[in-house]
């Protein structure tokens, strides 16, 4: 009987200071904000929902969890993501260098994220006019600002869906975007162009950048430069996607 009753004891006890462990260990979890914009396939918009999913959160997510994060994702227009990471309310993003809207508000992670293309689409069927449609607050590494200089008339949207929305229903000669999102587009819905030439104008490495406002900026470039020295493949989310097959 005494032993039953020292038994009980020791799994009371066991279990106290299992709780305790538990609940330090959530303490010392740190959440921060991991801030998207839709790019597809990387990136997916949920269907009337502000929340989107796809590969690179998962990745992104992954690496910051076994660093004992607790990680929110907010998915939003470039031109909000940018003023957001601008003032800290964002600590994590992923894009390119060269975007003036986040290059002085953010340090960049040494090792690639994912190699983009920036493409540029002309539709034969309508006269030759400059208009173009493009993503707000994409500066398109210096390629908005060549075009500008050649007269082109720049229709901003939203997002990556919305200016290729634009383009494919003949509102604007031109559209400059990146390849992956244009290609899943096309492929999930289709195009009603006939008439499309497409000319690649640049491929980029894309970064995990981390605010220069975020309160734990210092710890996260620092980690995140450790943990991704070592990759085996040309990039994280490549790397990501060899050991999650």
């Amino acid at each position: 009987m005494k032993r039953k009753v020292l038994l009980g004891y020791c799994l009371i006890l066991i279990s106290w200071a299992y709780c305790a462990s538990s609940e330090e260990n959530l303490k010392t979890k740190k959440s921060i904000t991991l801030g998207v914009v839709e790019f597809p396939p990387l990136v997916i918009k949920e269907p009337d929902s502000s929340r989107c999913h796809g590969v690179a959160i998962d990745a992104t997510v992954a690496i910051l969890t076994k660093m004992n994060y607790n990680v929110l994702v907010e998915c939003m227009p470039p031109a909000r993501l940018f003023e957001r990471v601008k003032t800290g309310k964002v600590d994590l993003t992923i894009n390119v260098r060269g975007t003036s809207a986040l290059d002085q508000n953010a340090t960049f992670i040494n090792a690639p994220f994912v190699y983009l293309t920036i493409v540029l689409l002309h539709n034969g069927q309508l006269a030759d006019g400059k208009s173009i449609s493009a993503i707000r607050g994409y500066d398109y590494l210096g390629i908005r600002q060549a075009l500008k200089q050649e007269g082109f008339e720049f229709f901003d949207m939203p997002t990556s869906s919305d200016a290729i929305h634009l383009f494919d229903v003949g509102r604007t000669s031109y559209l400059i975007s990146y390849k992956q999102p244009y290609q899943f587009y096309t492929e999930a819905l289709g195009s009603r162009l006939v008439e499309v030439s497409i000319s690649d104008k640049l491929t980029v490495p894309s970064y995990l950048a981390v605010s220069n406002h975020s309160r734990y900026k210092d710890e996260l470039v620092d980690s995140l430069n450790l943990v991704t020295t070592y990759i085996s493949d040309s990039t994280i989310l490549e790397s990501y996607q060899s050991a999650n097959k």
